[in-house]
């Protein structure tokens, strides 16, 4: 997920078991139907809480693509991503692909706000 620290932090008590976060679960649309307007620079199409759409097992290969980028290191050992299991590959592949589209988004909306400043300089 992204490097939003506010986001991380939020919960309630269906997503993490923390009751303190219930009142505050319109707000973050978890029910999608209550804020449609709800969202993150890091995901725009996502508008309501992470937390809210996130199973057990999607951390569990969170997970595994997380120890692969970060520490080379597979689920059932190696370093070679096709000795793994096929659905431990398609998993991390899924991962890959969601970030790499995620990034792709963000540098194109980096582009387009420095086309638009450019444009804002040379006509002001």
């Amino acid at each position: 997920m992204s490097g939003d620290k506010v986001t991380w932090e939020w919960g309630c008590s269906k997503c993490k078991g923390t009751p303190e976060g219930d009142k505050l679960v319109i707000l973050r649309n978890c029910d999608k139907e209550s804020n449609p307007n709800i969202a993150w620079d890091w995901m725009p199409g996502l508008r309501r809480c992470p937390w809210s759409q996130i199973t057990d097992e999607v951390w569990v290969v969170y997970g595994w693509w997380r120890d692969w980028k970060d520490l080379n290191v597979l689920p059932w050992g190696g370093s070679d991503l096709m000795e793994q299991p096929a659905y431990v590959t398609e998993g991390i592949r899924r991962c890959e692909n969601l970030s790499n589209q995620v990034e792709s988004e963000a540098h194109e909306k980096h582009q387009r706000e420095m086309k638009r400043g450019a444009r804002k300089h040379d006509n002001g």
